[in-house]
């Protein structure tokens, strides 16, 4: 049986179309379900899975064959995350249809974008001490308030290399997160 589509493709519409077309049927969530994986917020997903088919479809010639198109698209779309990523970093929300509740002058401007910016970092550290251990937090949290190295050491019984190995392990920790 024949199955006629109810609107004829266009004129210029090629076998690269038809491939595409297809691609993005057979692929489209499996990618969306690798950029939730890799850490892409839900509201950016469809956003970055067509920069990923837009990719796809430039480079279109780089395919040898239909069965290699999985890992393909599977590169560009861990490329496209790492990068939507990156540039999620620098980017800073605008709130539109606010501007009533902004404040007037600029010090109050400037003491409104401390405390938001505060609030945030503390939400950051929270969810950074959650993430840790209990061992190295129970270092962390005293080298924050201020408490020295052999202080910590020698409240928590253990030696002053271990506290400061464990102190060192929350370093790199807080390095990958803030990578991811």
């Amino acid at each position: 049986m024949v199955t006629i589509p109810l609107h004829p493709p266009p004129a210029n519409f090629t076998a690269a179309h038809a491939l595409l077309g297809r691609l993005y049927l057979e692929h489209r969530d499996f990618l969306r379900r690798l950029l939730l994986g890799q850490a892409i917020p839900p509201r950016d997903v469809d956003d970055v899975v067509q920069e990923v088919f837009l990719t796809a479809w430039r480079r279109l010639e780089c395919l040898v064959t239909p069965e290699q198109a999985r890992p393909w698209l599977l590169m560009i779309g861990l490329n496209r995350a790492r990068n939507h990523r990156k540039l999620a970093r620098c980017e800073r929300e605008v709130l539109a249809g606010l501007s009533d509740d902004f404040p007037e002058r600029e010090d109050e401007a400037e003491s409104t974008e401390a405390l938001v910016l505060a609030t945030y970092g503390l939400f950051r550290l929270k969810r950074f001490l959650l993430r840790i251990g209990p061992r190295i937090r129970a270092v962390v949290v005293p080298y924050l308030e201020g408490r020295s190295i052999r202080e910590i050491a020698e409240a928590l019984g253990i030696k002053t290399k271990t506290a400061y190995a464990r102190l060192q392990l929350a370093r790199e920790h807080l390095k990958t997160l803030a990578l991811a």
